[in-house]
């Protein structure tokens, strides 16, 4: 609780603050209900292999209503490929296939390495379980809950390995492993991919966009999933959906109006004859883009969709209740690394004989059909919303962060909470992700990155500044009222107070990943109120504990050894997501916000980023 006000100090005003440290002089006596909750708890780990895993699954995942694509799915782009005929697409996708087979196998013979921790308390070991999860797997909408369906851990030696393709919105099944004849060749992988590439777009019919209904609001995709399986052909098609190693959707480029609306000064990496840069790749993985591009050639509830264009983008969408971002970044970054270092010897055309892949066919009623149309539309509606922007920083990486001697991530959140009160003047509830793996089925606890030393930092840094709240509009009168500074700290004290707040924001780290943070604790003495109780504690009602729990700046280090980076949308409607790459010599953030938030805007806030990490540059060098 100690640890709970201190991170409600920067966040909420004296009043709040009151208000909270009485209710918690009350939760905390030992008269009172905490101490009962505490213990309930205790009992709770001696019973089960983690207490909190269910808690946190559900608050974070399984109870959410809202749709997965831009608000849970993260899209992450590769570096793109030269694709000179579709041949090449097909291979290539052979390829990535061939490598998730492998990677199964390994998993069946039990044969993945232990990872141990590589810092803090070193050589601890790091629960697995999760990239177990990776392959096979998918959601499962529910009218109140979702659910998940997770493959048996048992070695299967007798059941077939398939994967689901879609192209042009038609699916099709591709068995990658047969009990009667064995495993297929990549060549032989991609005759079947280049089967399905030449079929799609020559049927008569206009599919049913069947996939579309996965981006809807969970309970109303839960409803529409009821509808489908009361005919049987469209049961199996679930089932072979859900029990697919992954979805690999073959794509169309999407148009130019994805591309970024960056600030005056950043130039957006471009790739292919200067038609598509950084920012729409990313559209495309997040959530391909609309009803009249990709969104429909998805299956959103599955853990992995490979996602390849016939321009050459390919990355991925996830379904991120499964798993955490490094099990996925490594299972790919590692097939990818394969592909680069072998390159495929004969590119020719497959000659096989193998029956052709079995194209998924669904009965859809008249009610399923007019779902189509709503679909698309509220579909649209959230992707016109997205205001995303992938900006990459080029004026040093982690190197030069390194010299500091600060850690990258440190350095990183304070440049994102430094960007933050430039735009506003205050600090808002940040979101880290922080690995409990030390623990068995940990995934993660909270960095607050908002803390009182980084608001003394920020707020120093900003002297005679002002909140830079102001729209383009205004733009010129504020700059000429801003002429005039005024140096009230000396570079040795504001260096200081950097200091404090690295050391700040290195403690709260640290306390997380070792099993200290305050949010998987307060979540469960929370449930545990209503468990025990039958209601809710008033702690958990208060409005401190609101504002903490409304993350306006939701953040990820998504650190990869390619070129690649990894994007998604905010977590509220008034917030933004930021995930970033630090690389040696620059930084890739990928910023997002909604149009319909007058008050945030990602271009805005990717030039607040710049100028932070530049003057924490002319701060701290020499």
């Amino acid at each position: 609780m100690a640890d709970y006000i201190r991170a409600l100090e920067p966040i909420t005003t004296p009043a709040q603050l009151e208000r909270t440290k009485e209710l918690i002089r009350q939760f905390t006596a030992p008269q009172g209900l905490g101490p009962r909750l505490h213990q309930y708890l205790l009992d709770k780990r001696e019973a089960e292999d983690n207490w909190a895993y269910y808690y946190w699954l559900n608050e974070m995942y399984m109870n959410i209503r809202i749709p997965l694509p831009i608000n849970s799915n993260p899209g992450m782009v590769f570096p793109p490929r030269r694709f000179k005929t579709v041949h090449d697409v097909a291979h290539f996708a052979a390829r990535l296939l061939d490598g998730i087979l492998s990677h199964r196998e390994m998993l069946d013979s039990g044969e993945l390495p232990l990872e141990r921790a590589a810092s803090r308390e070193k050589n601890q070991p790091l629960c697995m379980a999760q990239y177990y999860r990776l392959l096979g797997s998918c959601r499962r909408p529910g009218v109140e809950q979702d659910s998940q369906f997770l493959p048996s851990r048992e070695r299967v030696n007798d059941e077939d390995r398939h994967v689901v393709v879609i192209c042009r919105n038609q699916m099709y099944c591709v068995v990658l492993q047969a009990n009667d004849r064995g495993k297929l060749s990549e060549s032989e992988i991609a005759s079947q991919i280049l089967y399905v590439l030449s079929d799609a777009p020559c049927l008569p019919a206009k599919p049913a966009p069947v996939g579309l209904l996965t981006a809807e609001p969970r309970s109303r995709w839960a409803r529409d999933r009821e509808m489908l399986q009361q005919d049987e052909r469209n049961q199996r098609n679930l089932e072979l959906i859900e029990t697919a190693q992954v979805v690999l959707c073959l794509d169309e480029p999407l148009a130019g109006n994805f591309n970024a609306r960056g600030f005056t000064g950043a130039t957006p990496t471009v790739h292919r004859a200067g038609d598509r840069d950084e920012t729409n790749m990313a559209h495309e993985m997040i959530h391909g883009g609309g009803s009249e591009y990709n969104s429909g050639n998805r299956w959103f509830d599955k853990t992995m969709q490979l996602i390849i264009c016939t321009d050459g983008t390919w990355g991925l969408c996830y379904e991120h209740s499964c798993s955490e971002g490094i099990a996925v970044v490594q299972l790919l970054e590692k097939i990818y690394k394969n592909i680069e270092d072998h390159p495929a010897e004969d590119n020719g055309l497959p000659q096989h004989h193998l029956p052709p892949p079995e194209r998924l066919e669904w009965h859809v009623n008249q009610p399923l059909q007019l779902r189509f149309g709503q679909a698309s539309q509220s579909v649209d509606k959230c992707i016109d919303d997205l205001d995303f922007y992938v900006y990459r920083y080029q004026s040093y990486g982690k190197t030069f962060i390194k010299s500091c001697q600060v850690s990258p991530d440190v350095y990183i959140q304070l440049a994102l909470q430094l960007a933050h009160y430039k735009l506003y003047g205050h600090l808002v509830a940040t979101y880290e992700s922080a690995s409990t793996r030390r623990f068995l089925h940990g995934r993660v606890d909270c960095i607050r990155a908002a803390s009182t030393e980084a608001l003394e930092w920020a707020k120093a840094m900003c002297q005679g500044e002002g909140a830079n709240v102001a729209l383009e509009s205004d733009r010129e009168e504020e700059e000429e009222s801003r002429k005039v500074k005024f140096s009230i700290y000396s570079k040795d004290h504001l260096r200081e107070l950097f200091r404090c707040a690295v050391a700040r924001q290195t403690e709260v780290m640290v306390k997380n990943i070792l099993g200290n943070g305050i949010d998987i604790p307060l979540l469960g003495l929370r449930e545990a109120s209503i468990e025990v109780t039958g209601e809710m504690h008033e702690l958990f009602k208060d409005e401190s504990y609101n504002i903490s729990q409304c993350f306006l700046l939701s953040t990820s280090q998504v650190a990869c050894s390619t070129d690649s980076f990894m994007g998604y949308g905010p977590v509220t409607p008034r917030g933004y997501g930021c995930s970033y790459n630090p690389q040696p010599e620059q930084i890739v953030f990928c910023v997002s916000a909604f149009y319909s938030c007058e008050d945030t805007s990602a271009s805005r806030y990717a030039k607040s980023l710049q100028d932070s990490l530049d003057i924490m540059r002319d701060l701290l060098q020499n």
